[in-house]
């Protein structure tokens, strides 16, 4: 893992592996309202055939807070703004997710970057009473100097982080301003380095997302390997393997899902000119059919009139 250069989609890749090790401790992380239930299918196949797929869709009881019936969350994390498009993705996959699972749907937007996020859209509209508003998440950068030094002060003192603490590692990395991305990276290695409070399977977890943020801010430099060979132990972790290879092997396959979507667009093409062509060759061939069957008409009616004039 350390070897490799670089990650594709390191945000999507970390996100994916935290859902499907760590789900009602990322729900949590986030203070998502309601209570967590599970996880639900995140691909949609839309009216026309081709499929989507929503970052996390979540079931959750009601806390009678902000949720007072069994809802479901779709939460979006995103490194870009939201614009027309990706808003319009969402309302659809709230009414593909209302239709189909027969429950209300809540619309959340985790956004990375504070720039993206106060560009972002805020709303969508199909019609004037049919409007998407969707909740959007945050870390402004001193709630990341907060927890930051909270995370300092505890390692410092050796007293246990908490499950969100721990989680902190992760995301104030992904979260940080772009110009202070590399310091917070470098320091948050370090402190997990000398922290030994979160629990293995909690730690494995933590270690890997903080391997794609070395090798998102610092690429195959001296330093990242210098700050990757200090969390060697945690990231090269047997259990990791399988999310490791779907990592090497994300571009790939996002690239014969894309060919696989051009493949089927030109295929639904001929299929609708064969379906013409067809169509208006049936429309000759019954014309021919119409004329035939007049002609024939003509010649048994020329018969009988000239069968009529020879008995007479």
């Amino acid at each position: 893992m350390i070897l490799r250069k670089n990650v594709h989609h390191p945000n999507d890749v970390s996100i994916k592996y935290l859902q499907a090790t760590q789900a009602k401790e990322l729900f949590d992380y986030f203070k998502l309202p309601g209570k967590f239930v599970r996880s639900y299918p995140r691909k949609i196949v839309k009216r026309d055939g081709s499929e989507r797929e929503m970052d996390w869709l979540i079931l959750v009881n009601p806390d009678h807070i902000t949720i007072f019936e069994r809802t479901l969350i779709n939460v979006e994390f995103q490194s870009r703004r939201v614009d027309e498009k990706k808003i319009k993705a969402m309302s659809d996959y709230k009414d593909y997710s209302k239709t189909y699972f027969g429950l209300p749907v809540l619309s959340i937007v985790i956004i990375f970057d504070e720039t993206e996020f106060k560009a972002s859209l805020k709303e969508y509209s199909t019609t004037a009473s049919d409007i998407l508003r969707p909740i959007y998440i945050h870390m402004p950068g001193e709630e990341i100097k907060k927890r930051l030094n909270n995370l300092e002060i505890k390692i410092h003192n050796k007293e246990k982080l908490s499950p969100q603490e721990s989680f902190d590692i992760a995301f104030l990395p992904m979260f940080a301003p772009r110009l202070e991305s590399e310091t917070i990276t470098e320091k948050i290695t370090r402190l997990f380095r000398a922290n030994r409070t979160i629990e293995d399977a909690l730690r494995n977890d933590v270690a890997y997302v903080l391997g794609i943020m070395i090798r998102k801010y610092f690429d195959a430099t001296k330093k990242g390997k210098e700050l990757l060979k200090l969390i060697e132990k945690e990231i090269n972790k047997t259990d990791l393997m399988e999310v490791i290879e779907y990592e090497l092997n994300y571009r790939e396959q996002a690239h014969k899902a894309e060919l696989q979507k051009i493949i089927n667009e030109k295929n639904n093409e001929l299929t609708a000119k064969n379906n013409e062509i067809n169509e208006k060759n049936n429309e000759n061939q019954r014309k021919k059919q119409r004329t035939n069957s007049k002609k024939q008409r003509n010649q048994r009616k020329k018969q009988r009139t000239n069968s009529k004039k020879q008995r007479n």
